[in-house]
């Protein structure tokens, strides 16, 4: 059996054979009325089209069809959870009769166009081949040209306002059910965000967002907090597993702070490069060996023990950051600075001879 695309780019067409009715209810906004009606999926499939877009054509607007997607939305739609959300059309030629409130769509090919909702409509056809067809709610415009459809396309997909990913992280708590590692992990990360940016003591009060954007190099998106330390308190792998809650907020917290008592020259700056992505990644990516050389050396992990580590590369030069760019790979490279900083300083401690002057 050949293994199947990761994406369909092909164009879909759909149509009828004979007329078909649906009762819908007429809404008017503005300029422009639409109907909205419940249909299920096998039978909305079987008439619509999805004009996908090209690489090497100018035609069509939706984008292509990621089967990883669908799939996700098969199990989702399999396990009994709902889809509430409308698919919405562009339909060719259809009338509404307002006194028996039907809207019939004509038979022939190409008389529904998707607008939005391509994937969910593909997983819930997928699911009704697989012996559970859903309702879906429908939102259809009727007989609106070609750029009518582009700029509704354009809206939801680009300047509609989608929920921050840093609020579902705030609000993962209330899920209730069994959770995989992972989402344990970004929950207890969460959770020691909300902690720190609370505390009155803490150097991350007022400085970790939730749903405002973060104000560059003087704060952090809870979604990149998130990102980093989640791997640290991963329930099955994090170096930080063992410890309580209490104990990794503090954990984290001391740590920062003596970030910021070694380099307060840096810490002081108007654009401070902590709490830049690639410094944040950066100084969170040397974490494990800082925190197990402090802790094997001292049997601790205060503030002061975090200063006199990093104090060993006080004179270490941030700037050279600045010219790595973004993303995972500058920030591997900014921490392998430290790392190799740290190492020298290391080695120099130990081959420097000590003279008892007692």
């Amino acid at each position: 059996m050949a293994k199947q695309p990761a994406k369909q780019s092909e164009k879909k067409t759909g149509g009828l054979e004979i007329p078909l009715k649906v009762k819908a209810l007429p809404i008017t906004q503005g300029a422009h009325t639409f109907f909205v009606f419940v249909l299920d999926a096998k039978t909305l499939w079987s008439f619509v089209s999805i004009s996908r877009r090209h690489d090497e054509k100018d035609e069509g607007y939706q984008r292509v069809l990621s089967n990883s997607r669908v799939d996700s939305a098969v199990k989702f739609i399999q396990s009994g959870e709902p889809i509430p959300n409308s698919i919405l059309l562009a339909l060719e030629g259809a009338t509404y009769d307002a006194d028996n409130f039907e809207l019939e769509i004509p038979a022939g090919t190409d008389v529904g166009w998707v607008i939005d909702g391509q994937h969910r409509l593909a997983a819930a056809h997928t699911a009704s081949e697989e012996g559970k067809d859903i309702e879906l709610c429908v939102v259809a415009f009727v007989d609106v040209e070609l750029t009518f459809q582009i700029s509704q396309f354009i809206t939801i997909n680009r300047e509609a306002k989608g929920v921050p990913t840093s609020l579902l992280y705030d609000l993962l708590k209330h899920l209730p059910g069994e959770r995989k590692p992972v989402e344990i992990a970004n929950e207890r990360a969460a959770e020691i965000a909300n902690s720190l940016r609370k505390k009155e003591d803490s150097v991350f009060r007022d400085r970790i967002v939730v749903i405002s954007s973060p104000r560059r190099g003087s704060q952090l998106s809870i979604t990149n907090f998130v990102r980093k330390v989640a791997p640290l308190v991963h329930p099955e792998r994090g170096s930080l597993r063992v410890w309580t809650l209490k104990e990794q907020t503090g954990i984290i917290d001391n740590y920062y702070d003596g970030l910021k008592e070694a380099f307060p020259e840096q810490w002081d700056l108007s654009e401070n490069i902590f709490f830049q992505t690639i410094g944040f990644g950066a100084i969170i990516n040397v974490f494990e060996e800082m925190f197990s050389s402090v802790f094997a050396a001292k049997g601790r992990f205060r503030k002061s023990d975090v200063a006199e580590e990093f104090a060993k590369i006080s004179g270490f030069d941030f700037k050279q950051w600045s010219s790595y760019g973004s993303g995972n790979k500058a920030e591997i490279q900014a921490a392998q600075d430290l790392r190799l900083d740290l190492a020298r300083a290391r080695a120099l401690d130990e081959s420097t001879p000590s003279i008892d002057l007692g």
